[in-house]
């Protein structure tokens, strides 16, 4: 079995989700949940788990409910965006529209958005992971107790294309040399 180091998963929008798995968008732009101090990439490697209590105004996840895991993903380039004219410039490349952006943008203040550009990879069958109480809450980053198998994941775009897209985002955000790379 192939796993992923740690179990980490990352949660996001279900809609977010659907469109890296469709190859639409490529990056994720994070500030942190309300739980979170401060974000921050704690993988380069991580699974995707769904959230829709954001996304269209949906029901967390009840305890012993299951949460389907369909993707895992590789964090390919980091930008920490400190100017919300930058981030808006985004808008065309992600599901995200402009009020969310701003929200993103305003939520603690004094902290940078991180925009992270991804491999999504999809899984061969999507594995329902039951919901626990350690999953819940407004919080980034959770260790899933269950162990998933990437073993005959592949990836949603081609590298030739996931790259054309990466330079492109980064011509963006280099615009005021406001970008840094990692």
């Amino acid at each position: 079995m192939n796993k992923l180091p740690n179990h980490t998963a990352l949660k996001e929008w279900a809609s977010v989700i659907a469109a890296l798995g469709r190859g639409e968008q490529v990056i994720l732009i994070r500030k942190g949940g309300i739980a979170d101090p401060k974000f921050g990439l704690e993988a380069l490697r991580f699974y995707l788990f769904p959230t829709d209590f954001h996304d269209g105004g949906g029901q967390p996840p009840r305890s012993g409910g299951t949460v389907p895991i369909t993707h895992w993903c590789e964090a390919v380039r980091t930008w920490e965006i400190h100017d919300l004219d930058i981030l808006l410039r985004l808008e065309p490349l992600v599901l995200f529209d402009r009020q969310t952006l701003e929200t993103r943008y305003r939520f603690r203040s004094d902290q940078s958005v991180h925009v992270i550009a991804v491999r999504t990879w999809a899984l061969p069958e999507a594995v329902p992971i039951t919901m626990t109480e350690a999953y819940a809450g407004c919080r980034s980053w959770v260790s899933l107790d269950e162990e998933i198998d990437i073993n005959d994941s592949r990836p949603v775009i081609e590298d030739a294309d996931l790259q054309e897209k990466i330079e492109q985002i980064s011509s963006i955000l280099s615009w005021k040399s406001l970008a840094s790379s990692s």
